[in-house]
């Protein structure tokens, strides 16, 4: 309980920060939260863009990189999406791309269909999946990240907003368990360095 009370103020704190253009001033390193690092992550079945399963096995032996937010999150999604796309850009060819993806989750089910994730995906990376599920899978999902701060009010409803989704990414390592979360704004080459800092790292723990 103490845990996600601490989350959510943090993620208040954030989600008030403008988000800055992908790149940044050199002079600055990329941000990264580690207070949720080695948080391990339970069980969970989702739906990917296509309408297959998606379960936490598809996590495990990789490095993922997750966005919360839906199809309407606007610039801090897109940003964090871009970023992510330049990335994988600066490792194709190399072998850590191997084991790197990237998943965009949609807390709005009711609004976000596989197909309109395709669409929402579509000009970014190929390799990228989108995912959404039920409500209550989605919530414990986000809960099990320690973003339950992060979770939309209901749509129609007048405190419903968008403004909550600063576009952070939360890195995953192989193992399952929640390594630290990358805040805006982004650098492309600062961000694919402390992501291939963070493999060694992991490696060498």
């Amino acid at each position: 309980m103490v845990r996600y009370t601490i989350l959510a103020t943090a993620f208040c704190i954030l989600g008030l920060q403008s988000v800055m253009p992908v790149h940044a001033d050199h002079t600055e390193s990329q941000r990264v939260n580690r207070v949720s690092e080695a948080w391990p992550v339970g069980d969970f079945t989702l739906v990917d863009q296509y309408g297959k399963a998606f379960t936490s096995k598809r996590m495990l032996a990789r490095w993922s990189f997750i966005v919360l937010g839906n199809t309407r999150c606007a610039e801090p999604c897109k940003t964090a999406l871009t970023a992510l796309t330049g990335m994988f850009q600066r490792i194709a060819g190399t072998k850590p791309i191997q084991t790197t993806q990237v998943l965009f989750v949609s807390l709005d089910p009711e609004r976000d269909s596989p197909a309109s994730l395709q669409k929402y995906l579509a000009p970014f990376d190929k390799r990228f999946v989108g995912v959404t599920g039920s409500e209550q899978a989605l919530k414990e999902f986000a809960a099990d990240l320690g973003m339950s701060a992060r979770f939309p009010t209901p749509p129609g409803t007048a405190a419903a907003s968008d403004d909550k989704y600063n576009g952070s990414l939360l890195l995953m390592g192989p193992d399952g368990t929640v390594l630290s979360e990358f805040l805006p704004p982004f650098d492309v080459s600062l961000l694919t360095a402390e992501y291939l800092k963070t493999r060694v790292r992991g490696v060498r723990d």
